[in-house]
């Protein structure tokens, strides 16, 4: 049997590799019953093959027949553990990819919007397919690489009590082939994490090909640039990385086989003509050797899946999202009858990109529960930043935000945060409608704000579903605004959205709309450049590069005009 030294070893090595040191923490009496189960089937395999040389080789001619019915059962002995151990791997293994993978988008989901924007889209996208494929295939090939790591070491025992001498010969050549397999593996482990970095650039370009997609139709030369000079030089890459790595490893599989086959040659050779070992045990240990190439060799192979997935490990930590939390509510709670939301001496600031710096500059607003509220000002001068630092998306580099006499801290933020509803310029339309709860709405109220934004015959709904959501984008905003009016929250921004809307129907939101939400209790915050309707507005305020102003109507209609200059 191999020694408890040996086996420690084996569970060292392993656990060596940080995804199956993930694996052993988060599921540690499953991988210990998991590496059992392994142990068990390698000794089993151990005995099938001291039970040829011990028993089948030396049986006599009326003795075989019960010899081979011993034989019949040890073999399926055999297939069951082994079969069992690996079904077991691979349900440890899957659950693992199951939690990571909620949990990364359960991570995307608790981060703040600045760090997910700061990370981008294609890199979110890759970890989100491509690193927990890759993880998952590595799992699918954790059990050649277990069973073959503990395959060989019985293997070697084995040998030992056959003769030590043969042994430390086979050991010899089988270090060596393990040293040259991982000089080999370092290098597919480098052409991996070259791939990993060029994926991430693939997936840039696939999301400008579709986001561009007009551009790119209209003018064929921009077309053909993308084409040939960004997407097919990066596809470049990644594909000579593939091959480096596919070559090493073709190299890491024939160099394990050439040797094996060397050890097996030096066996008979030490045994026959200097008499090392007998003729029955140097046929024993070559036939030891043998069985041990196959999963020797299954191991090597599988050994570059783990180190793609330790690359996607790694490319995960790397994502800077927060850490996981099972939980999606906090147990505080902010007074329901809130009366002022009061923004002090409140700063942002954006991460220096290509040289460019943008700031918030201190600003002191107060919001009374009730009002309509209107903020203008130009492109860039920071008016979508101050709609999301006042929604709790944004954290506030400097300054404090107050309910009442209640500061928001990183402790009530997500209470905070469900006082808003909002709809954005970059918002997203969910086919589920559900109210501020996350719980079905009813059928009534859907059917009233349908009426009210005019989508009662252009959009089907069923069971609380928007079956049909290729419409304009003035009516997609307005069923953004259905969601945001059947979440039912107290506080509702909306970041220019009516500048989608027909002239008609542009008319309807202001003087309809608006005091309809109103009188439905709701805080409108509004971004608007809609001059002729700014007396709809109890307070209009404007942004001007980072600071904040309040004006009458008047003032705000000769502000925008200087604005659109």
């Amino acid at each position: 049997m191999p020694s408890e030294t040996n086996v420690q070893t084996a569970l060292i090595f392993i656990l060596h590799m940080n995804i199956i040191a993930l694996v052993f923490k988060q599921h540690r009496r499953a991988f210990l019953v998991m590496f059992a189960l392994t142990l068990l089937s390698g000794l089993l395999g151990i005995g099938v093959l001291a039970f040829i040389n011990t028993y089948l080789l030396r049986s006599s001619e009326g003795t075989v027949q019960s010899v081979m019915w011993q034989f019949a059962a040890l073999l399926a002995v055999y297939l069951l553990a082994a079969t069992y151990a690996q079904i077991k791997l691979s349900k440890l293994g899957h659950q693992f990819v199951f939690e990571l993978r909620t949990r990364l988008l359960k991570r995307i989901m608790d981060s703040h919007d600045a760090q997910i924007q700061l990370t981008g889209k294609p890199k979110l996208l890759a970890s989100l397919s491509n690193d927990i494929r890759s993880i998952s295939m590595a799992f699918a090939r954790l059990p050649e690489l277990v069973q073959g790591i503990l395959f060989t070491l019985g293997c070697s025992v084995y040998m030992i009590w056959l003769s030590p001498k043969l042994f430390m010969v086979t050991a010899l050549i089988l270090s060596i082939m393990v040293l040259g397999s991982n000089y080999v593996v370092k290098r597919v482990y480098a052409s991996f994490r070259a791939m990993r970095g060029y994926e991430d650039e693939l997936y840039s370009h696939y999301e400008t090909s579709l986001d561009g997609h007009k551009e790119l139709t209209l003018n064929r030369y921009r077309a053909e640039r993308f084409y040939r000079e960004a997407f097919s030089t990066t596809a470049q890459h990644n594909r000579n990385a593939a091959i480096r790595a596919d070559s090493y490893h073709a190299f890491a599989i024939n160099w394990g086989n050439t040797l094996m086959l060397a050890a097996v040659g030096i066996i008979f050779y030490l045994s026959l003509y200097h008499h090392w070992a007998g003729l029955a045990d140097a046929a024993t240990i070559t036939m030891t050797v043998l069985f041990m190439r196959s999963p020797l060799s299954q191991a090597i192979s599988a050994f570059p899946m783990l180190m793609s997935s330790q690359v996607a490990l790694n490319a995960l930590d790397n994502l800077g999202l927060a850490d996981y939390r099972p939980d999606f509510h906090s147990s505080h709670n902010l007074p329901a009858g809130w009366q002022s939301i009061r923004l002090e001496n409140i700063t942002y600031a954006y991460p220096a990109q290509g040289g460019q710096h943008f700031a918030l500059e201190p600003v002191n607003l107060t919001l009374k529960r009730g009002e309509t509220v209107f903020l203008i000002g130009s492109n860039g001068s920071g008016k979508s930043t101050l709609s999301m630092v006042l929604a709790g998306l944004y954290t506030p580099t400097s300054g404090k935000i107050f309910v009442d006499d209640v500061e928001i801290t990183d402790a009530n933020r997500d209470a905070y945060r469900r006082l808003f509803a909002s709809v954005f310029t970059d918002f997203h339309l969910f086919e589920q409608l559900v109210d501020g709860l996350g719980q079905d709405v009813s059928d009534d109220i859907t059917a009233q704000w349908l009426n009210h934004l005019r989508l009662s015959d252009k959009v089907k709904i069923e069971q609380q579903r928007i079956l049909n959501s290729k419409l304009s984008q003035g009516q997609k905003k307005r069923l953004g605004l259905l969601a945001a009016a059947l979440e039912n929250r107290s506080m509702l921004i909306l970041d220019e959205w009516a500048a989608d809307q027909d002239p008609q129907f542009r008319r309807v939101f202001y003087e309809t709309l608006l005091p309809l939400l109103k009188q439905q209790g709701y805080t409108v915050f509004a971004i608007s450049h809609d001059d002729k309707y700014f007396h709809h507005a109890e307070r209009i305020i404007s942004m001007k590069q980072g600071r904040l102003s309040e004006h009458s109507a008047a003032e705000a209609v000769h502000v925008a005009d200087e604005h659109s200059r």
